[in-house]
Parts: C-alpha cells; structure tokens; sequence
C-alpha cells in the first residue's frame, strides 16, 4: 500500500484516507529544525528510519498553525515554520510551542484566520478534513486530554540528525538502549491516564449532539460585553443620582433657612417652578441622567411615560428584576412598575423578532 502518512504521534491522517490533505517532508538538511520537528512529532520510530528513507517521512498540514501558512489553501508553509500542534478537535489543541512549568503542551483555542491571504472564499472546501468535527472529537478526545509532552532527544541522539544530511549514506538511526523499567514505567503512565480520564469524564458536563446549531462564542461575548456596559451605565446613573439628591438636600436647607430669616439674603432668589428647574439643569445632564430626573421630578401618577423614560427603565429591567426592585425599593426611585417595564420589553423584542424574520 503506498501513498504517505503522518508521522506526528498519533496522528491517523494519510493520502489514502484523506486525499485532499497536504503532507510536508522533514527538513533533513536542516539539522536545528529537524531537531524541533522530531521533538513535537514525539514519534520515537523515526529515529530509526534509513537515511534514504526519512527524508520520504512527512508531517500533515493539521499540526500548523494558519499564520504559518502562504495561502489558504494550506499548501506551501512560510519559510522555517515547525509543527506545534496536536489536535484534539477542529478548534481546540495542545500546543507544543508553548509548554508550562512541566514541560507539558498548553491547550489553545484555535480562531479563525484574519489576514486577508489566509482567509479562504465562501465555497471553499478546508483541507484539514474536519467536515465531521463531532466523531473526529469523540475519537481523538480520550487520548488526548493528557497533555504531550516534546520527544527528549540525547546527546547521541543530536549528533546523528545534525549528520543526517551528509551526503555519505547514513546507517540506520538506532535508539537509545531501553531502560530496564520501562515497561513498568508504561504501566504506570496509562493507570495514571486512565485516572485522570475518568475524572474528566466524571466531571465534564454531558453535552448531547444535535442538528441544529448552537449558541457561538461570539454571540455569549457580545452579550457579555453589552450586560457589562449596562452595568457600568447603571452604577454611573446610581452616583450621579446620589449626587443629585445631596445637592436637593442642600438646595432646599438653604430655601428654608431664607424664609426663616430672609435678612441673611441680599436678594431674595428668585421661585422657579419645576419645569423650569428642570429645564435650567437639562442640558447639563447626558440622555439617560435627564431621562431619570424627569421621571424623579414629574414621574408618578397619571402622567404617561415618554418615550427616553421607557428605555432607560427597559435597560435597568435588562440588569436584572432584583436591581430594579432594589431600585424601587431601596432608593425610592420614580420608576414605572415591574409589570408596565416588562410589558414594554417583551414588545420591543417581538417587534426585533419580526423584523429579522421579515
């Protein structure tokens, strides 16, 4: 059977399998690169492969990152690039080009490419074959939660690849002689493995495969980043309102203290009515802190709530039912009630629904 094969650990890719995969030869004539690429494969076999026969060995395009790519057809690999990764889905791998404190690869989540010559057109058929991402997660996963660690090379090992692109013919790369614990030491890797499996397993939520599509990380970061906003609006709107009643505070000690003993004023200031207060200290105030003085001035009653006094309590709503409760509450704002609030939201997302419908 011919035809190539990866030979990056367990990687089960080959062009038999996977015609539309691109391979990449190992850099025999680069000795410091070859180093870094037997290193990640993790691939002890090679190092006993004849010289006329490894430099046939390959590496496939899935353990490269897109930015290590000319194009995005994932064909031609930028100059010195290295395999570092080692898949464990279509958008999760460990990487070998970042190890932690012990050596190990840390779990990276791939994104996808922004540059413009990686980025592929609309009909584009991937190479990578991740068509079925879900079974090609379910039979790559048990494996590959433990994080791999690079192929420890020895002195002897390192002399024979920097000699391995002489041109003399190069004798078969033999090992180093096996330690006589090794099979123990095996042993005792896979029940550790397995323990630590199980555990994940234990404790990993159950997520059961469907049809339809699902929730994307973008959508719950942009809903994130919106409900962060709003807070920070409310916290804002919270100290300015305190702000405000203060100044009320000192505003109307000081009206009492006149018209108790008007003599203490050279002048007596001027009565002005609500709207007018109102309207001298409006445009002082942003859209939503004028919104929320109106409603604490005028609000109540039969007055029918307009229309920047309606959202503002809708984005208060969007907080959540406790703070706005706490709001009424607690602070005593002139709110609308909770039902009325809720009614008002409940509408506008209809009308959001029915429009991306139309």
């Amino acid at each position: 059977m011919g035809g190539t094969r990866c030979v990056f650990r367990d990687c089960q890719v080959s062009t038999q399998r996977n015609p539309k995969m691109h391979f990449f030869k190992l850099p025999v004539r680069d000795p410091a690169r070859l180093e870094a690429w037997l290193k990640n494969c993790g691939n002890a076999d090679i190092l006993n492969v004849a010289r006329e026969k490894l430099s046939n060995r390959a590496v496939c395009a899935r353990h490269f990152r897109h930015e290590c790519f000319m194009n995005y057809k994932l064909d031609r690999l930028v100059p010195n690039q290295i395999p570092t990764l080692a898949r464990i889905s279509k958008e999760l791998a460990w990487d070998l080009g970042h190890l932690d404190e012990n050596g190990e690869a840390t779990m990276v989540k791939l994104t996808n490419p922004t540059l413009t010559h990686l980025i592929p057109p609309a009909d584009f058929e991937c190479p990578l074959g991740f068509t079925e991402d879900a079974r090609f997660g379910r039979k790559y996963a048990a494996r590959s939660r433990t994080p791999p660690r690079p192929l420890e090379l020895d002195e002897i090992k390192r002399q024979k690849i920097v000699h391995a692109h002489d041109e003399e013919p190069m004798k078969r790369i033999e090992l180093v002689e096996v330690i006589e614990d090794e099979k123990s030491a095996e042993e005792e890797l896979v029940k550790a493995t397995k323990t630590i499996i199980d555990r994940m397993e234990q404790d990993a939520p159950v997520i059961p495969e469907t049809s339809g599509p699902t929730l994307s990380d973008q959508i719950l970061e942009e809903l994130q980043l919106k409900y962060d906003q709003l807070k920070a609006n409310f916290d804002q709107l919270s100290a300015e309102n305190v702000a405000l009643k203060e100044t009320a505070v000192k505003l109307e000690a000081q009206q009492q203290a006149c018209e108790v003993n008007p003599s203490s004023s050279s002048a007596p200031a001027p009565q002005l009515t609500k709207t007018q207060l109102y309207k001298g200290i409006k445009k002082y105030l942003g859209p939503s802190m004028a919104a929320l003085v109106r409603m604490e001035m005028f609000g109540g009653g039969e007055r029918e709530w307009k229309e920047d006094e309606r959202d503002f309590a809708m984005e208060l709503l969007q907080l959540g039912e406790g703070v706005y409760n706490h709001s009424l509450d607690e602070w005593r704002f002139r709110l609308p009630s909770l039902r009325l609030t809720r009614s008002w939201l409940q509408n506008t997302r209809s009308a959001d629904n029915e429009d991306e419908n139309l």
